[in-house]
C-alpha cells in the first residue's frame, strides 16, 4: 500500500491568509486532518507534518517528510481571494 505524507501549511504564529474570521492555519490543519483519517480508514499508511497549531519551519517539514519517505507528498494551504 503506500505511504502519504501530508504537508499542512502555516501554524503558530504563521496564520496564512485572514479572511471572513477564518485563519489559512487552521483550514489547513482541518483539511489535512480530515484526509489523513481517510486516507488511514482506506489502508493506506500517512505521515502528517502536524496535528496540532505549532510552528515548524518549512526546512523542517521537509525533513520529516524525507525521513517518511512518502510514495506521495501533498501539502495543504487555502489563500484569500477577493
Amino acid at each position: 500500500m503506500a505511504k502519504v505524507f501530508i504537508g499542512v501549511g502555516h501554524g503558530g504564529a504563521d496564520s496564512g491568509a485572514v479572511a471572513n474570521g477564518l485563519k489559512e492555519k487552521d483550514l489547513n490543519l482541518a483539511i489535512a486532518l480530515a484526509c489523513r483519517d481517510e486516507l488511514v480508514r482506506h489502508g493506506v499508511t500517512v505521515g502528517i507534518s502536524r496535528t496540532k497549531d505549532e510552528a515548524d519551519s518549512l526546512a523542517e517539514e521537509i525533513k520529516e517528510c524525507n525521513v517518511f519517505n512518502p510514495d506521495y507528498a501533498v501539502e495543504i494551504h487555502n489563500n484569500a481571494g477577493g
